[in-house]
């Protein structure tokens, strides 16, 4: 339920100092060295180094005088296996800084890099669940190379680990983000796609849950607007510098809306779609979107009102919220087809393996509770079943 500003105490904050703009990743190695760091680690993946951007940032590192050491290995859903070979080798070469670069997965892998360069392995003694009792020596940079985790302003790193089959996080906020939305240009229009859907529901989420505040809001709304009014244009030509830029700032606002206001059922449902199917994570977001909007709407009327219009939605005061809301999915869903994010029909699953998701959305993931509304297996299975037959 809304809640009145009158009887309201919250707290704002936010991670790490944000470096923001074309060419911002130039100024790379005069951070590093401003850290006073001798040893660099410098963590990606396949896909960053064969565009070229992770010898580009070496290089500008190396030109400071400053030595450093590479780990390419970086996989999806950031496994705990890798994290722990990068970990012993940070602790192997006494690395001092840690830079990641790259998507989601190898920003969450190199927050949980710059915990074990410090602190004893299995990355798992770190869990949120055991609290951040311990060393935070080595600094962390963080370098996105798409516009769509926001993962550079959370201290959230989301890890598989593979004994629990389950998504676990480690809490490590990075020391300073460069986000430069040059970096973005050579992401295809998939990854574009999925990237920019994933920072929406960052916004749309964030903005519905019990626990927002006045600036997790309105960096929210405007993370909205500037994601809807751009992502197409990224999509359609990835050269276009002024659609980057607004994407990479929408969805960089979105991540520190949510760091503070956290994020409900539509990720717990996408991090178990990707679990079990390997879904891409922003492909399961888009998909619960339209869901998120019409489950908050009667108890955040104020709110779909909001997200409409900065969506697009014309005379909202002259339509109901039932309306409102109807048409608020209905446009996320048009934008899914506009982007060719295919329906969970043609992906190639059934209704029955999409329910059966449920149980274990809603018992692996705490954040569930941040829904403006109860969500038990029952009604995860309702809005997943929803969530199926809806978008055709």
């Amino acid at each position: 339920m809304e809640r009145s500003m009158t009887k309201m105490i919250c707290k704002y904050q936010q991670v790490c100092p944000v470096i923001f703009g074309p060419d911002a990743v130039l100024e790379i190695g005069s951070k590093v060295k401003e850290f006073h760091g001798t040893k660099v680690l410098c963590i990606y993946d396949k896909g960053v180094e064969l565009s070229g951007i992770a010898e580009k940032i070496i290089r500008k590192i190396e030109d400071a005088g400053i030595d450093v050491y590479t780990f390419d290995k970086v996989m999806p859903d950031a496994p705990k296996e890798i994290i722990h070979e990068a970990g012993l080798m940070a602790q192997d070469k006494n690395i001092d800084i840690v830079v990641g670069i790259g998507g989601g997965s190898s920003l969450d892998t190199a927050k949980a890099v710059a915990v074990l360069a410090d602190n004893p392995l299995p990355v798992s003694k770190y869990y949120a669940q055991f609290g951040t009792d311990y060393i935070k020596k080595t600094k962390l940079i963080l370098i996105p190379t798409a516009s769509g985790t926001g993962s550079e302003v959370t201290a959230i790193s989301v890890i598989h680990d593979e004994d629990t089959d389950a998504k676990e996080t480690v809490l490590r906020p990075a020391d300073m983000a460069i986000v430069d939305p040059v970096l973005t240009i050579s992401a295809p229009p998939h990854i574009t796609a999925a990237s920019g859907m994933d920072a929406l529901s960052h916004a749309i989420e964030s903005f519905t849950t019990n626990c927002g505040n006045p600036k997790s809001d309105i960096l929210a709304l405007h993370a909205m607007r500037l994601i809807f009014e751009n992502i197409e244009d990224a999509y359609v030509d990835g050269q276009n510098l002024e659609a980057r830029t607004k994407l990479s700032l929408g969805s960089n606002f979105a991540g520190i809306a949510f760091n503070d206001a956290s994020v409900h059922f539509g990720h717990a449902a996408a991090h178990e779609m990707g679990i079990r199917f390997h879904m891409p994570h922003g492909v399961a977001c888009a998909i619960t979107l339209p869901e998120v909007i019409m489950f908050s709407a009667d108890v955040a009327p104020k709110k779909i009102y909001m997200i409409a219009e900065v969506i697009g939605i014309k005379d909202t005061e002259k339509i109901s919220l039932e309306t409102t809301a109807k048409l608020a999915a209905e446009k996320i869903r048009n934008l899914m087809r506009k982007l060719n994010i295919k329906t969970l029909k043609e992906q190639g699953y059934s209704r029955e393996e999409i329910v059966s998701c449920a149980k274990a959305a809603v018992e692996k993931n705490w954040f569930v509770s941040c829904a403006l509304k109860p969500v038990n297996v029952e009604t995860m299975a309702q809005l997943l079943g929803k969530m199926y037959d809806d978008y055709q």
